[in-house]
């Protein structure tokens, strides 16, 4: 591969070194344009150098032996070119004959370049934060293990030669948090601790199953790669441990909040604006929840079933319903999502929604079974790098095999069939899958890998409501959905509150309880995601309050010339970009 040195104003050879795998795509367009495209692409080739972890998530194949060293002087180095790269995109992005789709690609790589400085500069995420370490563990080996986008041969010897730099990377870890007891948070170090602790049983136990029989040889490599990782991971976990016995740090961002909120979504308003935006929301979707149910209480509830008089109880009963349709084993859970995938694929051709992208690689399935230990559940796209027919694995999230009756009555209760009728338009067809498919198809390659994740999960929600709008799914999987929008929008409210307040745990719970009808778990969860991730658990409601906001707009001031199809394919012309962009775009900038 091309190795060239740059000599644009992003490339000053620093400690890592600039060397991309490849030449930049060029758009013929100014000058401008081209040093902007010539500056995303070095940005994207130093992101896949720090991070190999990332590379492979992409498609990339080129850093399968290489596994993240985030030594002292090499996040020096990171941090530094972070700089260098905003100082370049002030001076590239006043230039007067920089075109759009530029303009669009270095605001994608400005936030990303502000949001790493802000995490590792202002919060010393490597110091402060032992899940910033473990999300790099937890993904060491999985994109490599669970891709079928190259030979399995290759892949394991990827894996196996990464199992091998984990000791490094964990004593990178331990080395970092060392003498950070005040600025950790005990309750972080604890789920870090049961987090590399599950990533030791996997290597330890699963790992070398991965080869399956077919490669021996490179089966006993694994195994002995496995136990050397198992035994550094257990020090490192053990070292958490530790560090939570003493810690006295807090997880909660305070005055710092609103600066990472407005770096992640890009959204500019005022914090206190929009969480009081998000109560009224909250309160409005009780009502509409309510109401409904009202309205279709005898075909859910069936016939002679008195009706409540209080709208909660009403909620309550209905939901507490649809809860009783479930899968009894994992099989069955397995089969309706298969059966789902594929009645959403027909009814989205046969009412001609949006174009869908040729040929459909989506598989829904188990994770596999040598993953003990560690969950894998959820999307894994294929990457903009990878071929057109690289799959994209949607691996449902299943009971533990040690789980009690109760626990595996709870889990089916919670994604009973409603819920996967609802949640099947937002996580495939025409959701996140073909999103992210239409993403990685795009050819500037840096808005399937910067994408912003407001309009992403924005997408997601919105195609769970207009599917139902255009006839997928009944009365009780409507609910499913209502019951999902209070969800959303009680998140917005935790995550700012959890931050910006000194609202305990028990007080988050309590609050989606019987503010926004969850169930118990789905409440704990939200505390814990509020902790660790925020403020993601934002984007499910200011996305759909975003893309529904300019899907209602788009249609008054089309009137009769309004085609959904249009509607639904133009959102995709331009990647992941801020639904801001899209406004622009179809109505002229005006706003809602």
């Amino acid at each position: 591969m091309n190795r060239r040195l740059l000599t644009s104003v992003v490339c000053v050879g620093l400690a890592l070194g600039c060397g991309p795998a490849s030449e930049p795509e060029t758009s013929g367009g100014s000058l401008a344009d081209s040093r902007a495209e010539e500056l995303v692409w070095t940005f994207i080739e130093r992101t896949f150098e720090t991070y190999p972890t990332r590379a492979v998530a992409a498609g990339r194949h080129d850093f399968d032996s290489e596994l993240e060293d985030l030594s002292v002087d090499r996040l020096a180095a990171w941090i530094a070119f972070n700089r260098q790269t905003l100082e370049a995109l002030e001076e590239i992005g006043s230039a007067p004959d920089l075109g759009l789709e530029a303009r669009l690609d270095l605001e994608l790589v400005e936030r990303r370049a502000r949001l790493t400085l802000f995490d590792l500069e202002v919060l010393d995420r490597a110091s402060t934060s032992p899940l910033w370490w473990t999300r790099v563990i937890g993904n060491a080996t999985v994109f490599l293990l669970v891709r079928e986008d190259a030979p399995l041969e290759q892949r394991l010897n990827g894996a196996l030669s990464r199992a091998r730099l984990l000791s490094r990377l964990t004593a990178q870890a331990a080395e970092a948090l060392s003498g950070s007891e005040a600025r950790v948070a005990p309750e972080i170090a604890t789920m870090a601790a049961r987090q590399v602790r599950a990533s030791a049983r996997f290597y330890g136990e699963g790992f070398p199953q991965a080869a399956g029989d077919s490669l021996p040889e490179l089966g006993r490599e694994l195994a002995e790669a496995g136990e050397s990782a198992a035994a550094a991971l257990t020090r490192l976990a053990d070292f958490l441990d530790g560090l939570a016995a003493t810690a006295d740090g807090s997880p909660r961002l305070g005055e710092l909040y609103a600066e990472r909120f407005r770096l992640a979504t890009g959204v500019s308003a005022d914090v206190a604006d929009v969480l009081a935006g998000a109560e009224a929301a909250l309160a409005a979707k009780r009502d509409e929840t309510a109401a409904y149910g009202r309205d279709v209480w005898d075909e859910v509830m069936g016939p002679g079933e008195a009706i409540p008089e209080a709208d909660a109880d009403v909620v309550r009963r209905l939901f507490e319903r649809i809860g009783d349709d479930h899968a009894a084993t994992v099989d069955e859970f397995v089969a309706d999502y298969e059966s789902l995938l594929a009645e959403s694929v027909e009814f989205v051709r046969s009412h001609d929604l949006i174009t869908l992208p040729e040929p459909l690689t989506v598989r829904t399935s188990r994770s596999p079974s040598f993953f003990v230990g560690q969950s894998v559940g959820g999307v894994y796209p294929a990457g903009p790098y990878s071929t057109s027919e690289a799959k994209t694995l949607f691996f449902l999230p299943t009971p533990s095999d040690s789980a009690t009756d109760e626990q595996r009555e709870g889990f089916f209760r919670d994604f009973n069939h409603h819920f996967n009728v609802m949640i099947t338009p937002h996580e495939m067809v025409p959701g996140h899958y073909l999103q992210l498919k239409m993403a990685a198809r795009h050819p500037r390659k840096v808005r399937a890998l910067f994408g912003d994740g407001v309009y992403i999960e924005g997408w997601g929600t919105f195609c769970e409501r207009l599917m139902l709008d255009e006839g997928w799914g009944d009365s009780a999987d409507r609910l499913a959905h209502l019951k999902k929008q209070l969800e959303n929008i009680s998140r917005t409210i935790v995550d700012i509150r959890v931050h910006t307040s000194e609202i305990s745990r028990d007080e988050v719970i309590e609050f989606v309880r019987t503010e926004a009808f969850q169930e118990a778990q789905f409440a704990s969860n939200m505390w814990t995601r509020a902790i660790t991730s925020s403020p993601q658990l934002t984007s499910y409601y200011l996305g759909y309050s975003q893309v529904r906001g300019l899907y209602d707009d788009v249609r008054e001031a089309r009137g009769d010339d309004f085609q959904l199809k249009e509607f639904m394919d133009g959102m995709m012309e331009m990647g992941p970009v801020p639904v801001a962009r899209y406004r622009e775009r179809l109505l002229g900038g005006s706003q809602p």
